[in-house]
């Protein structure tokens, strides 16, 4: 068998923030980057996108031991609301894998998800 699985929503609102890093000290953990591609009817830009993905990047490394390097997987939600915003999210994964690089594994493959 695969072993045990564990799967966490930490949640993004600011009142979680404090919970988090009881889920953040897992050698062997993969963290999911879920974004919102539309938010309140807006859709979102690549520098909209860009931030917010920075912020919690920087959030988990910050959070986890230094000797670890974590594995990311980027994805995005409401791709039927903004069919065009996917591009986005390969665009912005390509970045972060740059920004990033040497301090998260950021997979090269991303996903979007149709939320119908």
């Amino acid at each position: 068998g695969v072993g045990r699985v564990s799967t966490y929503d930490v949640a993004g609102q600011n009142q979680f923030h404090k919970t988090h890093g009881f889920f953040f000290s897992a050698s062997n953990a993969i963290f999911i980057l879920l974004l919102s591609l539309v938010i309140g009817g807006e859709n979102r830009n690549l520098p909209k996108l860009c931030e917010e993905a920075k912020y919690w990047l920087r959030f988990l490394r910050a959070s986890i031991d230094k000797r670890i390097i974590p594995t990311v997987i980027m994805a995005a939600s409401r791709l039927d609301r903004w069919p065009e915003g996917g591009k986005y999210l390969y665009q912005l994964a390509d970045l972060m894998r740059r920004m990033f690089d040497g301090e998260l594994n950021i997979s090269s493959r991303a996903f979007a998800m149709d939320c119908r």
